[in-house]
């Protein structure tokens, strides 16, 4: 099957908790937020789905996710919904420093139905000494999946 990829620029990003956070800023190259010291929230992004190509229905194969933190933020968790359904989760990941290409499977490569939302669950350390070693920076978040011949 011929796979594909889509991104996303991270300035298309949505905050569940922004109080939670310091700063949000979109940049040309990423967005940038600041978290609060023991603090933690989810940022999301909303894909545009290839549900159908060609009369062919598409299977989600992965994402990726491209960003970095500074040494008291991390991305904790990927979370992949397809519509409202929850398709893949990985938790507990605690993911710091420079990670462009990180890619996460979706099991089972589920067909695509409603839009997928890849959801990044981040935190930020209680003993943080300043707000800027709690930047994220998300370049963007990308979508592989395949489908047809």
């Amino acid at each position: 099957m011929p796979q594909r990829t889509l991104w996303m620029h991270g300035v298309n990003m949505q905050v569940e908790y922004p109080a939670r956070l310091t700063s949000v800023r979109a940049t040309g190259p990423f967005v940038r937020i600041e978290g609060t010291r023991g603090q933690n929230t989810w940022l999301h992004f909303p894909l545009p789905t290839p549900v159908v190509l060609d009369g062919v229905r598409m299977q989600i194969e992965g994402a990726y996710v491209s960003f970095r933190t500074r040494d008291h933020a991390s991305v904790d968790e990927v979370i992949i919904y397809d519509g409202e359904s929850r398709i893949a989760e990985h938790m507990n990941l605690d993911l710091r420093g420079e990670h462009l290409d990180h890619r996460v499977d979706v099991p089972g490569n589920p067909e695509l139905h409603r839009g997928i939302n890849v959801t990044l669950g981040v935190r930020f350390d209680d003993t943080a000494p300043d707000v800027r070693s709690m930047q994220i920076e998300v370049i963007g978040v990308g979508l592989e999946y395949s489908g047809g011949d």
